[in-house]
């Protein structure tokens, strides 16, 4: 079943691309009627899902975006790009080349590119985010954020499977340590007197 259809709208500075028009409720912001981004063709967002084009964003070349992703505000994926799963790529940011996000949360106006990859971790369900102008090309998964002018060269893998955050600011690495409750100590079992008073 279609949850969208291609417009006769066409992108004022590129009449290759189209604005899409959901056919269906898709969620409880994404309604019947509604206009979304633009797409070059029908491949450029999987018919499946709950994944969704709005505002000016765009997909266009080879770009797939499928699963629960969203791509909003003015945000791009071109190239052969996929974005899946759960992630959202917003403000101006820009997902390229053969570059995979699978999760995590991309905005400002930062740039995954080449053969990056960037994906949720499935043991912590913790997943990057990439603000400001990082460019990312290396592989990212879990607990780590990236911003600022923070780039991650092709050949590097950050795979934070903990609760702390990794954070690459331009040039400086922090870690900011979650907080960690001590495990509950066995509770001492109170030992009730069971003579009452008054009673022999």
């Amino acid at each position: 079943m279609k949850k969208y259809e291609i417009t006769d709208i066409a992108h004022p500075d590129n009449p290759n691309l189209h604005r899409i028009r959901a056919v269906t409720d898709l969620t409880e912001d994404v309604l019947a009627g509604m206009l979304g981004g633009y797409v070059e063709s029908c491949d450029n967002l999987d018919q499946d899902g709950r994944a969704w084009i709005s505002a000016d964003a765009i997909a266009c070349e080879n770009a797939v975006v499928c699963g629960d992703a969203v791509l909003t505000d003015h945000a791009v994926a071109r190239g052969n790009a996929y974005v899946g799963k759960n992630a959202t790529v917003m403000g101006d940011a820009t997902v390229q080349d053969d570059a995979i996000v699978c999760g995590g949360l991309l905005m400002g106006k930062s740039c995954v590119c080449g053969y990056a990859v960037i994906r949720q971790d499935e043991q912590t369900l913790c997943a990057p985010t990439i603000d400001g102008s990082a460019r990312i090309y290396g592989e990212i998964s879990g607990n780590v954020v990236c911003r600022g002018n923070a780039v991650v060269l092709p050949g590097t893998k950050l795979d934070n499977r903990t609760q702390d955050c990794f954070v690459l600011e331009d040039d400086r690495v922090s870690v900011q340590t979650a907080s960690r409750t001590p495990p509950r100590k066995n509770p001492v079992p109170m030992i009730l007197n069971d003579k009452k008073e008054g009673c022999l």
